[in-house]
């Protein structure tokens, strides 16, 4: 069984989890770095719009207003009148 390849840069010991196909294990694997090819950015454009469409704009839409209702717009007046205080002082 392997195991993965990375080690600890404090202790200098290796990674005891089990590597995947790629040498490495699920922590150690790396970021993705998102399609390359013309097809795979087309089919990550085509599930962006598919989640848009089913609500997920309105998701965060009603997040925002949860937001808003419970002390976000005071957050936002206290906010204005600092900008506009500090606007008044300026010489």
């Amino acid at each position: 069984m392997d195991r993965c390849e990375a080690y600890a840069r404090s202790t200098g010991n290796p990674c005891r989890a089990k590597a995947l196909a790629n040498g490495r294990c699920k922590n150690h694997g790396g970021l993705s770095t998102g399609p390359k090819t013309p097809e795979g950015k087309a089919r990550i454009g085509a599930a962006t719009r598919q989640r848009m469409v089913s609500g997920q704009a309105q998701l965060v839409q009603d997040g925002f207003q949860r937001w808003l209702n419970n002390g976000g717009r005071e957050i936002l007046r206290q906010k204005a009148l600092r900008r506009a205080w500090i606007k008044r002082i300026k010489f």
